[in-house]
């Protein structure tokens, strides 16, 4: 039953977190600054967000163990709030969004780094 929650809520967070992408630069793209001047863009759906809170999820595992499940599904439950009858990010929540897509932009330079643009374009 545990799991089951914390599928749900990580399915919230996805939406949430897409809405609130939606409203601040309206659209579901990071866009990325690449050394050189280049410009390149990731289209963010809600499978790859849920791909990156199961990052987040794996990273809480190796590093709270038996404790994980409950830390994890405390942490999703305080991400979110209702504003009338729409879900939001809360600060926690931001945070760990943030977080995760910093991560794939600090990936997509390096690999652009290492010569490696292509792989962009096939995601």
């Amino acid at each position: 039953m545990k799991n089951n929650a914390i599928d749900i809520y990580r399915r919230r967070i996805a939406i949430a977190a897409l809405h609130r992408m939606k409203r601040k630069t309206g659209g579901y793209c990071l866009i990325i600054n690449l050394p050189g001047g280049e410009i390149q863009t990731i289209a963010i759906d809600e499978d790859a967000v849920k791909k990156l809170l199961i990052k987040f999820e794996k990273q809480a595992i190796s590093e709270f163990g038996k404790e994980s499940a409950e830390f994890i599904r405390k942490t999703y439950s305080n991400s979110l709030d209702i504003n009338g009858h729409t879900e939001y990010l809360t600060d926690t929540g931001k945070l760990i969004i943030d977080e995760l897509l910093s991560e794939v932009v600090a990936y997509a330079k390096s690999k652009y780094k290492r010569g490696a643009v292509k792989w962009l374009d096939s995601k």
